[in-house]
Order: C-alpha cells, then sequence, then structure tokens
C-alpha cells in the first residue's frame, strides 16, 4: 500500500504542464485501477474510484461510472502498454517512462512527436487487448467469448466455435473510452491544438487496428495420445510483444503530417519525389495503420522535466556497439565512467547422496559503462 501510495503522490504531484495531463490520465489508472475490487468503491480516501483517476475528461468519467467493472482490465492494459513501450526503448535514448520503470509515462505529450505517437497506438492497442481478453474469461459483464465468423479459409473437418478472445468489442470499448477526450474537444481549425487531437485519435486508430489485424484463427488437436482426429478453432488475439513489435516497426516508419488550410492532416511532401501529400489525394486505406506525428523529437540527452525528458545521465551502455544502446550513442557525446560490478551466485552444483544439491558459491565480475 506504501507503494501505491507513493506512486499515485508522485504521479500527481510530477511538476508537468497542464497538455501533459493526456499522458497523466492512463498512468493514474495504470497505478490505481488494478486494486479496485466490487466491494470496495474507496481507494485513498472517501472520494468515488473514478473521480480518483487523474486526468479523465467529463466523458471518461461517465464511461468510468458506467462500466467501472471494466476499469481494472483499463489499468491492466495500460500497464502492460507502458511494461512494452520500456522493453522496446530499454536501449534507446528516450526509453519511455519518468523515471524509468515508474508504471508511469512522462509528459512527453507537449509535442506531436513519433514518441508520442507510439505511445498513443500503445496504449489503445493495450486496453483492447486486455478488454477482449477479459471478455473471453467471463469477468466482464457486457461482453463474452467472440462471436466472429469463421473464417473461409478453414480446414472443412475443423470445428469453429471454441471459446475466443473478443477482440471486436474489445476494439468498440476502447474507441469509446480513449477518443472520446478528443471528441469534446473544440478547437479553431487549422490551430495546433486542433491538429494534435487529429493526430491522437489516428494514432489511437493505429493500434486498434493493428491489435485487430494480428488477431488469428488458432486450433488445439483433441484424440488419444494426441491423434489430434478433431481440432476445434478459435481467434486469439497477439501477444503484447507481438502488438509491441508491429508498432515499433510503424514507428521507425512513420509519416510526418501538416495540418492544411481545410484543417485536415497532410503528409509533408518529400522534394525528391512526385507531390501525393494530400491524404485525400491518395487512397485512405493505404495510410490506415501507418502512425503520424507533428513535430521534431528532441534528442533525449538531457534532463528537462517540463519537456518530459530525463537525459540519459547514469545509464548504462555498451562500449564498441554500432547500435543505440553504444556509449557513443546515449551518453551523447558526454563519455562514460568504467566500474567493475561484484555479484554472488550459485556455482559448481553437485548432487549428495541422499538426497540433496550442494554448491559453491562464485564470485563474478562484470565491466559496466555508466554515461556521465
Amino acid at each position: 500500500m506504501a507503494r501505491i501510495l507513493l506512486l499515485f503522490v508522485v504521479s500527481v504531484l510530477w511538476p508537468a504542464p497542464v497538455d501533459a495531463l493526456e499522458a497523466a490520465w492512463w498512468s493514474s489508472i495504470a497505478q490505481l485501477s488494478a486494486h479496485y475490487t466490487p466491494n470496495s468503491n474507496n481507494l485513498l480516501g472517501a472520494k468515488p474510484f473514478c473521480s480518483q483517476l487523474t486526468g479523465l475528461s467529463p466523458g471518461q468519467h461517465r464511461i468510468c461510472d458506467l462500466f467501472i467493472d471494466h476499469m481494472p482490465a483499463v489499468g491492466q492494459g495500460a500497464q502492460e502498454a507502458i511494461s512494452e513501450c520500456e522493453h522496446q526503448f530499454k536501449q534507446q535514448r528516450w526509453n519511455c517512462s519518468t523515471p524509468s520503470g515508474s508504471g508511469y509515462v512522462g509528459p512527453i505529450h507537449k509535442r506531436g512527436t513519433k514518441e508520442a505517437a507510439f505511445t498513443y497506438a500503445i496504449l489503445s492497442a493495450g486496453v483492447t487487448h486486455e478488454i477482449g481478453r477479459r471478455c473471453r474469461l467471463g469477468l466482464l459483464g457486457s461482453c463474452g467469448c467472440s462471436e466472429a465468423d469463421r473464417p473461409d479459409n478453414l480446414h472443412k473437418d475443423w470445428t469453429w466455435g471454441g471459446c475466443g478472445d473478443n477482440v471486436d468489442y474489445g476494439y468498440r470499448f476502447a474507441k469509446d473510452f480513449i477518443d472520446v477526450r478528443e471528441k469534446e474537444k473544440s478547437f479553431p481549425k487549422r490551430s495546433n491544438d486542433h491538429g494534435r487531437s487529429l493526430m491522437n485519435r489516428w494514432n489511437n486508430e493505429v493500434g486498434r487496428r493493428v491489435t485487430k489485424k494480428l488477431t488469428r484463427p488458432r486450433c488445439k488437436c483433441h484424440g488419444v495420445s494426441g491423434s489430434c482426429n478433431l481440432k476445434t478453432c478459435w481467434m486469439q488475439m497477439p501477444t503484447t510483444r507481438q502488438l509491441g513489435d508491429a508498432l515499433v516497426s510503424k514507428y521507425r516508419t512513420a509519416r510526418r503530417i501538416q495540418i492544411n488550410q481545410r484543417g485536415n492532416m497532410q503528409i509533408v511532401g518529400q522534394p525528391d519525389k512526385r507531390d501525393k501529400s494530400d491524404f485525400s489525394k491518395q487512397p485512405k486505406q493505404n495510410f490506415k495503420s501507418e502512425l503520424v506525428f507533428l513535430d521534431d523529437s528532441p534528442d533525449y540527452c538531457r534532463t528537462d522535466i517540463v519537456a518530459g525528458t530525463t537525459g540519459t545521465q547514469g545509464r548504462p551502455c555498451k562500449r564498441g556497439s554500432s547500435g543505440p544502446d553504444s556509449c557513443d550513442m546515449l551518453c551523447c557525446g558526454r563519455g562514460y565512467n568504467t566500474f567493475t560490478e561484484e555479484t554472488h551466485s550459485k556455482c559448481k552444483c553437485k548432487f549428495q547422496w541422499c538426497c540433496r544439491v550442494v554448491c559453491q558459491t562464485c564470485l563474478n565480475r562484470t565491466t559496466v559503462d555508466i554515461c556521465k
């Protein structure tokens, strides 16, 4: 409980600008909602549960009150999204959370960067995934197993109708709950805020679409001694790691956009190619699964609380590596310090009659490079 209280206080009091609260709402849910139980409607005080979740919009508060049993799933989906983001970027200058390992994303959303695009997409995917999974497990009152039609290419002798992940319900709920905060906003067309709202909704949708696209039939054999005389098949969503891998690939190829005079998103043209930059001039399906961003990313080298960057000082790096985890890249030219780390572990274990395993304790020395 002390750790929960600490995380709550840090997330609320972390000195972030108002527009950084775009991130605070799911960070709050990720920290607190998993601890909600139907028999205890209060947490950390006398306020109703939903009112304690920092940064929720009015529409999200209404959905929270109506579907309060869904909130632990939203929280778990947010937690998994943040953990997956940290895994995917653990060796790069930007490593997702502020501070690292805290379980919440810092205020990086002040700018419409590729990193903001990724976090919106992975969050939306995480909520879709967890809601759909809990529907299959019968943990939510308003949904059950998937009702997807039998795929046309499924073998005719295989049985269709196993209890599958309800990705369609997860998609609809995530769309309603996450996108409602963008729909409630009213900004002048062609304004920066209007552009950010369009960008956020687009990347939210990318996360949900990727989750649906990677959902596949899965089959299980039945029969004596694994003879597989009968197969039962159902729909199963991808793992969180598969979602993370897919969205990181899209992060690397994210398209830069601008807001045109009509207040619509437009891909920034490339001077060495024909100008096919306006979304309206191309088949829209070409872009439905592409992440988009508005602003250049900072270098993430130095600590800047307002910008949401923690810097790379104190981060471990790899001397001689040619990747983003190299000391040259990660330390931003500041150099690094080298330390010898000593650890103890069991070794030279032998079985002793009868009946135990006896081990020695070995001292291991490892050289560690830390960014200055």
